[in-house]
Order: structure tokens, then sequence, then C-alpha cells
């Protein structure tokens, strides 16, 4: 190991540093440190400039007549005990000069070619930790040096001493630099003032977790992949080592490894090929049934040709200028995501892969996901992932993000795709099952029945008397619900009161993550729950009445909520599975049901034969399958209806679209 003089990086830059202009240097550092915010900065930052030595040595040694002897290799050590974190490479290496260039500040041996090309990585893990060393080989000079305290010399008011690049011949860090020929090894260091601080903060502890956490959030999730750089993650933890290997570079996609998928296209010719040969009534072969994700990618031109009906002039210009790929994999539920976050272990509720855009430039992504912005069936925003290259262009300073006519472009095209192309073959995907598969789902709430029952038979409540049940003719509870339990107290009160008939409680506590359940009895005189516009309103057909006089059914679940928008959202996020629920009762209906869902009322005065037992005042249907997913008691229009019949009705219709 050659050693050297220790040296300032900030003097290649300027000869001369008087106190003017190192307070103008510092300012410049700490604006280039400022544009730093993601916490995995450091991985991207250390990892794109080793994966981009890698390819400047590829280059060299094919003009040498040598690429077949070459074998790019980038190492990576986390050091949870030590808090550290070591890249190393066997790329081109630092020669000399290079050595004692490349740390100053918006200086940059890269080209528009490369990964990053602005000069500021370099300064930023230079400047932004307080402990960096950076050892490099290449024929005729190898050498290690070390900067300390860098990042609290920055924060410093008064001008001290400059951070040096000092020798450090102590033993590498990396035992994989001592293995190659030629590279560079970089190791920093966090603590209390860095940020990230802590590298186990995240929760990952082994190589297994941490490969796939680096396949997402950096280079080595590259937009083209790259079969020939060998990764080595090494993860350290309580003094042991593990270690995971494999060969190239590509986007993490979690349809590489489900069981059942199909491109956009192949469905997209089936489905022509089979209204060819058969028709309107044609059925898709069951390959492409059952479906866990359709995915596929398109090319600039791909794009221009799908969507030119749709591109106004500023993305006509975007494809023209940046030639952007885009590609999706769309899933059959938002659970695919939660399971594969849940699968790794990691922090309570941190998800390090998650649904919606990713924009991606020089070979990787860069940036935070951002919302798929759906003007419909918004809950599928949660169901589909878009990565959006494009060419000729580097991000601001850091990741700062994307230009807006950039991102503006990908919302828009994602938006489109999912609309008009993705979701024609929506149904091709696997069924919702819920929180739980269907066969141990039903099991579980059969128990739980079972169990109501035999309580309900051993412990029943009664309270029998000609004297006690006086009606008052009012409500006791004297102002409008503003959460769930007002509406738990509301329903119970008009059930007691006989507004609501035939429903018999037989639970409200929360079980299997549903509210409650109940029985709906015609167990009194039929003409009690026969329809009357005048008396019974909220009755139903009477031949229906007659029809199961004196019948009680079994179990049924019901679901509280204060907005009905509770209720979608558990669906969309797979919490509640909309095949069980037989009843919801909320307060009032908000607005989230109309991206997928609609609404029958049944305050209007044709639609009262279809009302099933006593109180129901709607229904809400798929509007995609055409099916009936549960009663509905909306009690705010449920009391406006017995108000005033004539004059809701008009608003129902109007709300509703009849």
């Amino acid at each position: 190991m050659m050693t050297f003089a220790p040296f300032d990086p900030l003097s290649f830059k300027n000869t001369t540093i008087n106190e003017a202009a190192l307070g103008s240097l510092k300012r410049e550092i700490q604006n280039i440190l400022s544009s730093y915010v993601g916490w995995y900065d450091p991985f991207c930052e250390l990892i794109q400039n080793g994966l981009d030595a890698v390819e400047s040595r590829a280059d060299y040694e094919k003009s040498a007549g040598t690429l077949a002897t070459y074998s790019p290799r980038l190492d990576i050590r986390i050091d949870l005990d030590d808090n550290s974190l070591t890249v190393t490479d066997n790329g081109i290496g630092l020669d000399k000069d290079r050595f004692q260039q490349f740390l100053a500040p918006n200086f940059s041996f890269k080209t528009g070619n490369t990964r990053g090309h602005k000069g500021v990585g370099a300064t930023y893990v230079a400047y932004g930790f307080n402990y960096i060393r950076v050892s490099t080989k290449v024929p005729g000079f190898e050498a290690s040096g070390r900067i300390l305290n860098a990042r609290k010399w920055l924060g410093e008011a008064s001008h001290s001493d400059n951070p040096k690049v000092e020798p450090d011949d102590s033993a590498q860090i990396d035992s994989a630099f001592d293995e190659i020929d030629r590279g560079v090894s970089v190791t920093v260091r966090f603590d209390d003032s860095t940020h990230p601080k802590k590298l186990a903060w995240v929760g990952a502890s082994n190589a297994e977790v941490w490969s796939k956490i680096l396949d997402i959030k950096t280079g080595l999730g590259s937009f083209k992949r790259d079969s020939t750089v060998k990764i080595n993650v090494r993860v350290v933890k309580d003094g042991a080592t593990s270690s995971l290997s494999h060969i190239g570079t590509s986007y993490f996609w979690l349809h590489e490894s489900a069981k059942k998928n199909a491109t956009y296209r192949e469905l997209a010719k089936a489905a022509e090929e089979l209204h060819e040969k058969y028709g309107a009534g044609y059925k898709f072969p069951d390959k492409y049934n059952n479906l866990d994700f359709i995915y596929d990618t398109w090319t600039s031109a791909e794009l221009a040709t799908l969507l030119s009906s749709s591109l106004d002039d500023e993305e006509k210009g975007v494809i023209e200028k940046h030639s952007p790929t885009v590609s999706v994999e769309f899933g059959c539920t938002a659970k695919l995501w939660t399971g594969f976050n849940d699968s790794l272990a990691l922090r309570p509720n941190y998800k390090v892969l998650v649904p919606g855009i990713q924009l991606a430039a020089n070979n990787m992504p860069q940036g935070d996901v951002i919302q798929v912005p759906l003007v419909r069936y918004t809950g599928r925003q949660q169901q589909v992932h878009f990565l959006f290259h494009f060419d000729n262009y580097t991000p601001d300073l850091g990741r700062k993000g994307f230009h807006r006519e950039l991102s503006d472009f990908a919302k828009s095209v994602s938006r489109t795709l999912m609309e008009n192309q993705l979701s024609k073959f929506r149904t091709r995907l696997k069924a919702n099952t819920g929180v739980a598969p269907d066969f141990v789902r039903e099991l579980e709430i059969a128990d739980w029945k079972k169990d109501m029952l035999k309580h309900e038979s051993a412990q029943p409540l009664v309270l029998a008397s000609v004297h006690f049940f006086k009606p008052t003719e009012k409500l006791s509870i004297t102002s409008k619900p503003t959460r769930e339990q007002d509406v738990i107290a509301l329903f119970h009160q008009l059930i007691a009161g006989g507004v609501i008939r035939g429903l018999h409680m037989m639970s409200t506590n929360e079980r299997f993550t549903y509210d409650g359940l109940f029985k709906i009895s015609f167990d009194l005189k039929s003409e009690l729950y026969a329809h009357s516009a005048e008396s019974n309103p909220l009755g139903v057909p009477a031949d229906t009445a007659k029809a199961l006089q004196g019948r009680v059914t079994d179990p049924r679940i019901l679901e509280y909520k204060y907005s009905l928008d509770g209720l979608i959202a558990d669906f969309d996020e797979q919490n509640k599975n909309a095949k069980d629920i037989d009843l919801c009762v909320a307060w009032e209906t908000g607005e989230q049901y109309k991206d997928r869902y609609g609404i029958t009322s049944l305050l209007i005065p044709e639609n009262a034969d279809q009302r099933q037992f006593h109180g129901i005042t709607h229904v809400l249907t798929d509007l995609d399958a055409g099916a009936k997913v549960c009663n509905l008691i909306i009690l705010s229009e449920l009391i406006d209806f017995l108000n005033d019949p004539e004059g809701i009705a008009g608003s129902q219709r109007k709300k509703y679209e009849y």
C-alpha cells in the first residue's frame, strides 16, 4: 500500500482558500447535503458508483481485447454492529490523480452515460458523514485513506482546520478488497448526526432481506437487466455474518415469483381471436383465468401509438425528447404487496415496496413512489405498480425529484393505461378472497356462529312484561351521530322502539374482524312487518311477511360504520371480505362507493318491494360483477325518509341516478 501526504479535497478547486471562500464552499456543500433526504441515499450513491466503475472497466477490457477474462463484481457489506456500510468493486479504480480529485465538490469523471454524472455524490459521501475510508488499487498505484469528522466540521460556525484525507494502513474493513486485482472500496460509518443514524432501524437483520431491499431501493434494481455482474451481500449482526450472492441486476417485480401471470398483449390477442371465432359470448381458456398478475412493457414508440388520441402536446414532447419506457404489474389484490412487506419482518408498519408509480433515469429507480391518480375505481391504486424510465435525463441534485412535466406524464399515462387498457381484463385476475383463504375463513365464521348460538341458549336475556314496553314515540338520543359508537346506540334504539322490526341482536363484540351477529325474525304478527306507505314505510311486501310468518334465520354478520367509506376501505385493503357481510349499518354513504359500487335505494316507492327484511334502506352492488354485495341501513336517510317520505324520494332519485 503506497503512502501519501495528507491532502484537503477542497483545495483541488481552490488553490487559495481564504475565510470568505471557505464560507462559500461550506454553503455549497451544505446545499448538496440538504438535497439528499432519502434514508437509502448512501446505499444508492456507493452502489451506483460501483456499478459505473465495473461498466467502465468492461469498456476498458473490451478495448484491450481482454473482456473474456473479466468478471465484474460488487461486494456490499452492511455491518449492523459497527453501524457501517462498505461497497467494494473490481472496476476501473482510481489512479493517483483521481484519488486526490474525486472528493472535490461538483467534480466528476463521469459522463452522461453513467447512472449519476452531476458530480455531487462523492461530496455528499465525503462530507455527509464523520467517517469515510476510500481504498483504491490500479496498476502502479494502491492507496487507502480516511476522512474523520467532516460532518461535524461542516456544522461548525467557526472555521477550524479543513478535514483532510489521511493515509490509513490498517487492515481493510472488507476483505473483498484484498481479493480483487483492481478497483475501489468505500466505507462510511453512521452516527447520531447522519442520515440514516442507525442501520438497524429498518429492522432487516440478514443478507437475504437486505438483498431484496437493495434491489428495490438502489441501482441494483436496474431498468435494463445486467446479467454479468456478480453481487455479493454480507450482513454482520451480533458477531455473525450472513451472505447471499447472485448474478445480475434488474428491477424488482413481484410477478416474477407469482404462480400464474399473463401479459396484457397475450390477453388482448386472445380476446381478439376468441371474439372473431365465437362472437361476443366467448370464454377465456383456463390459462387466462385466476391470474395473480397482468404485466407488460411498452416502448416510447408503442406508447405513442397506443395512446395517440389521449396525448397532449407536452406529453408528445416528453416522448420525443426522453423516449420513456413503461413497465407495469397489475395484481389481483393489494395483499400481494402487503404480504411481501410482511415477509421481510421489518420494523412495524414499515413498507419497502408499495403500489404506485416509480420513476427511473440513468438505468436506476430514483425518488419515492407516487400514487396512480385514478378518478374511478380508486381502490385499484393499491393493486398496480408502474415503472417509468426516461432517457436523456438526470434528476436535480440528490433526489429532490423529477421535473414536473415528467412526473405529470407518468401520472397521466399510468391513469390512461389503467382505466383504458388494464382494467378491461380485471376479471381475468384471481377473485378477491379476503383476509383468509375462503375455506379457513368460512370455518372460523361457522365456529363463531355456533359459539354464539350456544351462548344464547345457555345465557338468554329476557325482559317480558306487558307493563314495561310502553312507546315514548320519540328518540332519547337528541343529536346526530359523530362517530361509530353513536351509530350503534341509535340503531339499537330504533330496534328497541320498533322503528326497525325483526332484527335480533346476538353479539356486538368484534370477532374475526367483524362487528357482530344478528338474526332476521318474523316471529310477530305478519302485519307488523308488512309495508304500508303511511304506517309502515320500512316494511316488506305483505306476501313476503305472510310467507315468512314465524321464521327465524340462522346468524348473519353485520358491520357498523359512521360512513360507508369505512367499509369500502376495508374491502380495498382486504381487511374484510364482502362475501361474509349481510348488513352494514352506517350514518352516511360517503363518496368512495362510487368508484366501484352502485347503490339501489329502497326509499323510493317503486323499489319498496325489493326489501327483504324490515328496515333495509339500500342495497350495495358491485358494478363490475353486477352482483349484490350487502344490505344497508343508512340511518341519516332513514330518518329523513320517515320524517318526509315524499320529499326524500326526489333527493334519492337524484343522488342514486334514477
